[in-house]
């Protein structure tokens, strides 16, 4: 939603006071890699390797981003296995990609996965849209396990929501102008402008989004028995 059309009103929210210099970082779901190159570019990673699904969307970010140096692109399903070592992760990115694995179980899988390549004390975070449908348990509530740990979260659906009025008039225009007419419903969609589905679940409350750093656990948070 705010982070494909293009980098969006924050193109990395979640990375508030974590420090990423010197880092090696993993994003789930990279997307076209814009996000990506605006890291390398701006916080000077270690390394930053963007993973997606889709190989064709992978093509697309080697293609672009070909020669910018620490910066790399990787097939691979982050619900079923991350292809890295054990402990070789420093901090995993997710930025809108957990509301579209589906079952909580797939949710959990991923979040152990996480678990298994991050370092001890490494970070992920986490910004996405939880729907509420009565249920006690939120995304973030599914990703947090005996592994992860919840260090910060705060309801950013306001932010967001301001922030898709002022880019409501510049989107629309960038749909109108570029997209074939027989899918701008979709890109309107897409794009979370207001009047579509997802804006106003959130401006009504039947949607919330959030941003979450999660930690993962050393010996010294294990409570002593």
């Amino acid at each position: 939603m705010l982070s494909h059309l293009h980098p969006g009103p924050h193109p990395h929210p979640p990375l508030t006071n974590v420090t990423l210099t010197d880092k090696n970082i993993l994003e789930v779901g990279c997307g076209r890699g814009a996000g990506a190159a605006w890291c390398v570019h701006t916080h000077a990673p270690h390394s930053y390797i963007g993973i997606d699904s889709s190989q064709d969307v992978i093509n697309l970010c080697q293609r672009l981003y070909s020669t910018t140096p620490r910066l790399s692109f990787v097939v691979a399903d982050a619900t079923k296995h991350l292809p890295f070592e054990n402990e070789s992760i420093d901090i995993i990115v997710c930025i809108e990609a957990t509301h579209a694995f589906g079952e909580p179980i797939v949710i959990k899988q991923f979040a152990n996965e996480a678990v298994r390549v991050l370092r001890p004390n490494g970070y992920l975070l986490w910004c996405d849209f939880c729907y509420m449908n009565g249920s006690d348990k939120s995304v973030y509530d599914l990703i947090e396990n005996d592994g992860l740990i919840i260090d910060k979260k705060i309801n950013i659906t306001k932010n967001v929501l301001h922030a898709l009025d002022i880019q409501n008039k510049s989107r629309t225009d960038f749909i109108q102008r570029y997209i074939q007419p027989e899918e701008q419903e979709y890109f309107r969609l897409f794009a979370g402008l207001p009047g579509t589905q997802v804006y106003e679940d959130m401006s009504q409350g039947r949607s919330q989004y959030w941003r979450v750093v999660f930690r993962k656990k050393t010996p010294t948070d294990m409570p002593i028995i």
